[in-house]
Protein backbone atom coordinates (compact mmCIF):
# COMPACT_ATOMS: atom_id res chain seq x y z
CA UNK A 1 0.00 0.00 0.00
CA UNK A 2 2.91 2.64 0.70
CA UNK A 3 4.07 1.57 -2.62
CA UNK A 4 1.14 2.51 -5.00
CA UNK A 5 0.93 5.96 -2.47
CA UNK A 6 4.81 6.32 -3.33
CA UNK A 7 4.21 5.40 -6.85
CA UNK A 8 0.85 7.73 -6.86
CA UNK A 9 2.85 10.71 -5.88
CA UNK A 10 5.93 10.17 -8.59
CA UNK A 11 3.47 10.09 -11.17
CA UNK A 12 1.02 12.97 -10.42
CA UNK A 13 4.72 15.23 -10.22
CA UNK A 14 5.52 14.09 -13.34
CA UNK A 15 1.71 14.94 -14.52
CA UNK A 16 1.82 18.03 -12.78
CA UNK A 17 5.35 18.81 -14.46
CA UNK A 18 3.82 17.79 -17.94
CA UNK A 19 0.80 19.78 -17.66
CA UNK A 20 2.90 22.77 -16.38
CA UNK A 21 5.12 22.65 -19.74
CA UNK A 22 1.79 22.16 -21.75
CA UNK A 23 0.79 25.41 -19.88
CA UNK A 24 3.83 27.59 -21.21
CA UNK A 25 3.22 26.04 -24.98
CA UNK A 26 0.19 27.91 -24.63
CA UNK A 27 1.18 31.14 -23.59
CA UNK A 28 0.34 33.81 -26.11
CA UNK A 29 3.71 35.74 -26.60
CA UNK A 30 5.05 32.16 -26.99
CA UNK A 31 2.61 31.35 -29.99
CA UNK A 32 3.53 34.12 -31.37
CA UNK A 33 7.35 33.10 -31.51
CA UNK A 34 6.17 29.59 -33.31
CA UNK A 35 3.95 31.38 -35.79
CA UNK A 36 7.25 33.64 -36.52
CA UNK A 37 9.42 30.13 -36.78
CA UNK A 38 7.34 29.01 -39.21
CA UNK A 39 7.65 32.04 -40.74
CA UNK A 40 11.32 32.17 -40.59
CA UNK A 41 11.19 35.10 -39.13
CA UNK A 42 13.69 34.30 -36.43
CA UNK A 43 14.68 37.83 -35.34
CA UNK A 44 10.66 38.15 -34.23
CA UNK A 45 10.77 35.10 -32.80
CA UNK A 46 13.77 35.69 -30.12
CA UNK A 47 11.81 38.86 -29.18
CA UNK A 48 8.50 36.71 -29.09
CA UNK A 49 10.34 34.19 -26.63
CA UNK A 50 11.48 36.78 -24.60
CA UNK A 51 8.40 38.45 -24.07
CA UNK A 52 7.09 35.33 -23.13
CA UNK A 53 10.04 34.91 -20.37
CA UNK A 54 8.40 38.29 -19.48
CA UNK A 55 5.31 36.51 -18.54
CA UNK A 56 6.51 33.48 -16.95
CA UNK A 57 10.63 33.34 -16.38
CA UNK A 58 10.14 29.56 -15.25
CA UNK A 59 8.96 29.14 -18.87
CA UNK A 60 11.64 26.42 -20.19
CA UNK A 61 9.78 25.68 -23.38
CA UNK A 62 10.45 29.62 -23.92
CA UNK A 63 14.36 29.05 -23.10
CA UNK A 64 14.97 25.97 -25.41
CA UNK A 65 13.60 28.23 -28.05
CA UNK A 66 15.48 30.78 -27.31
CA UNK A 67 18.70 28.72 -26.74
CA UNK A 68 18.42 26.30 -30.32
CA UNK A 69 17.65 30.20 -31.92
CA UNK A 70 20.72 31.61 -30.63
CA UNK A 71 22.74 28.76 -31.52
CA UNK A 72 21.40 28.20 -35.09
CA UNK A 73 20.80 31.80 -36.34
CA UNK A 74 22.63 33.88 -34.02
CA UNK A 75 26.01 32.16 -33.98
CA UNK A 76 25.72 33.41 -29.90
CA UNK A 77 26.97 30.29 -28.02
CA UNK A 78 27.21 31.89 -25.32
CA UNK A 79 23.64 33.24 -24.54
CA UNK A 80 22.65 29.74 -26.29
CA UNK A 81 24.47 27.81 -22.96
CA UNK A 82 22.78 30.00 -20.41
CA UNK A 83 19.17 29.09 -22.44
CA UNK A 84 19.80 25.73 -22.30
CA UNK A 85 21.14 25.59 -18.68
CA UNK A 86 17.96 27.26 -17.75
CA UNK A 87 15.98 24.84 -19.23
CA UNK A 88 17.69 21.90 -18.17
CA UNK A 89 17.32 23.30 -14.36
CA UNK A 90 13.43 24.06 -14.93
CA UNK A 91 13.05 20.63 -16.64
CA UNK A 92 15.53 18.25 -15.67
CA UNK A 93 13.04 15.27 -16.43
CA UNK A 94 12.34 16.08 -20.26
CA UNK A 95 12.82 13.30 -22.72
CA UNK A 96 15.15 15.95 -24.34
CA UNK A 97 17.14 16.37 -21.55
CA UNK A 98 20.47 14.59 -22.75
CA UNK A 99 20.08 16.28 -26.52
CA UNK A 100 19.93 19.61 -25.24
CA UNK A 101 22.83 18.63 -22.43
CA UNK A 102 24.82 17.74 -25.47
CA UNK A 103 24.12 20.70 -27.13
CA UNK A 104 26.01 22.73 -24.27
CA UNK A 105 28.98 20.89 -24.23
CA UNK A 106 29.26 21.59 -28.73
CA UNK A 107 28.24 25.44 -27.35
CA UNK A 108 30.89 25.57 -25.19
CA UNK A 109 33.34 24.31 -27.92
CA UNK A 110 32.68 27.03 -30.48
CA UNK A 111 32.61 29.73 -27.42
CA UNK A 112 36.28 28.80 -26.88
CA UNK A 113 37.29 28.88 -30.59
CA UNK A 114 35.02 32.30 -31.51
CA UNK A 115 37.78 33.53 -28.18
CA UNK A 116 40.84 32.27 -29.67
CA UNK A 117 39.71 33.79 -33.52
CA UNK A 118 38.28 36.96 -31.63
CA UNK A 119 42.76 37.82 -31.18
CA UNK A 120 42.10 37.95 -27.36
CA UNK A 121 45.32 35.53 -26.87
CA UNK A 122 47.41 38.01 -29.46
CA UNK A 123 46.39 40.91 -27.72
CA UNK A 124 47.19 39.71 -24.60
CA UNK A 125 51.01 38.64 -25.96
CA UNK A 126 51.05 42.33 -27.35
CA UNK A 127 50.46 43.65 -23.57
CA UNK A 128 52.91 41.84 -22.17
CA UNK A 129 55.48 42.49 -24.65
CA UNK A 130 54.77 46.03 -24.50
CA UNK A 131 55.23 45.53 -20.05
CA UNK A 132 58.35 43.75 -20.78
CA UNK A 133 59.87 46.32 -22.64
CA UNK A 134 58.58 49.19 -20.26
CA UNK A 135 60.08 47.24 -17.34
CA UNK A 136 63.45 46.60 -19.28
CA UNK A 137 63.19 50.70 -19.83
CA UNK A 138 63.26 51.47 -16.05
CA UNK A 139 65.96 48.32 -15.20
CA UNK A 140 68.23 50.38 -17.60
CA UNK A 141 67.32 54.17 -16.26
CA UNK A 142 67.87 52.72 -13.04
CA UNK A 143 71.23 51.22 -13.67
CA UNK A 144 72.54 54.74 -15.20
CA UNK A 145 70.91 56.85 -12.12
CA UNK A 146 73.03 54.72 -10.02
CA UNK A 147 76.59 55.05 -12.09
CA UNK A 148 75.57 58.38 -12.20
CA UNK A 149 75.11 58.54 -8.09
CA UNK A 150 78.15 56.48 -7.86
CA UNK A 151 80.45 58.88 -10.18
CA UNK A 152 78.81 62.22 -7.92
CA UNK A 153 79.73 60.34 -4.69
CA UNK A 154 83.48 59.88 -5.70
CA UNK A 155 83.86 63.43 -6.75
CA UNK A 156 82.58 64.16 -3.76
CA UNK A 157 84.85 62.14 -2.01
CA UNK A 158 87.93 64.15 -3.60
CA UNK A 159 86.46 67.20 -2.30
CA UNK A 160 84.76 66.35 0.92
CA UNK A 161 85.19 62.88 2.73
CA UNK A 162 82.53 63.75 5.38
CA UNK A 163 79.86 65.07 2.90
CA UNK A 164 80.49 61.86 0.56
CA UNK A 165 79.43 59.25 3.71
CA UNK A 166 75.87 61.29 3.93
CA UNK A 167 72.77 58.99 3.68
CA UNK A 168 69.33 60.24 1.77
CA UNK A 169 66.17 60.13 3.97
CA UNK A 170 63.95 56.76 3.25
CA UNK A 171 61.51 57.23 0.82
CA UNK A 172 57.81 57.19 2.71
CA UNK A 173 56.30 54.00 1.93
CA UNK A 174 52.64 54.88 3.48
CA UNK A 175 50.53 57.63 4.71
CA UNK A 176 52.68 59.97 6.93
CA UNK A 177 51.87 60.87 10.22
CA UNK A 178 51.50 64.22 12.03
CA UNK A 179 54.54 64.44 14.32
CA UNK A 180 54.06 64.32 17.58
CA UNK A 181 56.09 67.06 20.05
CA UNK A 182 58.73 65.33 22.02
CA UNK A 183 61.46 66.72 24.67
CA UNK A 184 63.84 66.96 22.58
CA UNK A 185 67.77 65.61 24.05
CA UNK A 186 70.53 68.20 23.35
CA UNK A 187 72.84 67.07 20.32
CA UNK A 188 75.85 65.11 20.84
CA UNK A 189 79.04 67.01 20.12
CA UNK A 190 80.12 65.53 16.87
CA UNK A 191 83.38 63.10 17.25
CA UNK A 192 86.78 64.29 16.50
CA UNK A 193 87.80 64.28 12.60
CA UNK A 194 90.61 61.79 12.19
CA UNK A 195 94.10 63.53 11.38
CA UNK A 196 94.32 63.40 7.22
CA UNK A 197 97.92 63.92 5.50
CA UNK A 198 98.94 64.87 1.96
CA UNK A 199 101.90 63.89 0.53
CA UNK A 200 103.45 66.67 -1.94
CA UNK A 201 103.28 65.93 -5.18
CA UNK A 202 105.64 67.11 -8.39
CA UNK A 203 104.13 70.92 -8.84
CA UNK A 204 102.12 71.50 -6.05
CA UNK A 205 102.27 74.58 -3.86
CA UNK A 206 100.03 75.21 -0.64
CA UNK A 207 97.43 77.22 -2.91
CA UNK A 208 96.94 73.93 -4.98
CA UNK A 209 96.34 71.78 -2.06
CA UNK A 210 94.30 73.85 0.19
CA UNK A 211 91.66 74.00 -3.06
CA UNK A 212 92.45 70.38 -3.18
CA UNK A 213 90.56 69.77 0.41
CA UNK A 214 88.44 73.13 0.64
CA UNK A 215 90.14 74.69 2.97
CA UNK A 216 92.02 78.02 3.18
CA UNK A 217 95.66 78.41 2.64
CA UNK A 218 95.77 79.76 6.43
CA UNK A 219 94.37 77.06 8.12
CA UNK A 220 96.71 74.37 6.07
CA UNK A 221 99.92 76.62 6.99
CA UNK A 222 98.56 77.56 10.55
CA UNK A 223 99.04 72.97 10.91
CA UNK A 224 102.00 72.77 9.19
CA UNK A 225 103.92 75.68 10.85
CA UNK A 226 107.33 74.23 10.27
CA UNK A 227 106.71 74.14 6.71
CA UNK A 228 108.08 77.32 4.08
CA UNK A 229 105.78 77.04 1.51
CA UNK A 230 108.20 78.59 -0.99
CA UNK A 231 110.57 75.37 -0.38
CA UNK A 232 108.23 72.60 -0.07
CA UNK A 233 109.40 69.01 -1.12
CA UNK A 234 108.15 66.70 -3.38
CA UNK A 235 107.65 63.34 -1.06
CA UNK A 236 106.73 65.57 1.91
CA UNK A 237 104.23 64.63 4.49
CA UNK A 238 101.11 67.60 5.23
CA UNK A 239 99.10 67.74 7.85
CA UNK A 240 95.41 68.48 6.64
CA UNK A 241 93.35 70.37 9.33
CA UNK A 242 89.29 69.17 9.44
CA UNK A 243 86.54 70.63 7.46
CA UNK A 244 85.02 73.63 9.89
CA UNK A 245 81.54 73.35 9.28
Amino acid sequence: MFVAAALGVVVSACGTRANRVVDEEKEPYYLKGQEYLRQLNHEDAIVAFHQALEVNPRSSAAHKELGILYEKHENDPAASIYHYRRFLKLNPESPIAKDIADRVSGCQIDLVEEMKDSGAHERRQRELADLKGKLTHLAQKYEKARYENDVLRQRLRAINPRLAKVTPPPTPTGPQKSPVAKTKAPPRPPPPPSQRRHKVKPKENPTSIARKYAIPVKRLMAANPGVDPRRMRVGQMLKIPAVQP
